[in-house]
Parts: C-alpha cells; structure tokens; sequence
C-alpha cells in the first residue's frame, strides 16, 4: 500500500499532528473512532466508502480542536503497520 510522505516517519507524523486511531464501528458512511485520550467521547468521519474500511482498522486522523467545544478532522489514510500500536490502544501517539 502505498501512504502519504507525512505518515512515513514519527518525525514527520509528529509535526504534522498525525495519530492512528482505531476505527470502533461504522455507520452508514460515518467511520466511529475515540476523539479524546482522556475522554470516551466519539468522532464521526463521514466517507465516501466506508465498504473500504473494518472495524478495528487504524487509520490516521489530524484532529484539530479549534475552540474549547470544536475539532476539524482530517482523514489522512491507512496507518502504516509500524505505527500501528501492539497494545490494540484506540489512539496511538
């Protein structure tokens, strides 16, 4: 599978604010995922084919909080498999 440069090093995932989260079900074309670590809150990341993706897959997000009660996501691809973290986490940093 081919990922974008900025998924390929921590360096570059770091700096760009790229974590791996893992997807928790899907729902029409919403991928569910954790949106917080300190919380249980859920994101929803509508797709234009969530037939493309599995329940328990990682993939990289860019989420932004841009006030106190807001976030912007941005799906960025598949985690490549070295960033995907052993202990099954929902989010990876």
């Amino acid at each position: 599978m081919e990922y974008k440069h900025i998924q390929k090093t921590a360096a570059l995932r770091n700096n760009n604010g790229i974590k791996a989260y893992r997807i928790l079900g899907i729902e029409d074309k919403h991928l569910i995922f954790q949106l917080w670590l300190n919380s249980d809150k859920q994101g929803r990341l509508m797709v234009s084919m969530p037939e493309e993706y599995e329940i328990g897959q990682y993939i990289d997000l860019q989420v932004v909080r841009t006030s106190k009660t807001s976030h912007t996501v941005k799906l960025i691809g598949r985690t490549p498999e070295v960033f995907i973290p052993a202990d099954g986490r929902n989010i990876a940093i």
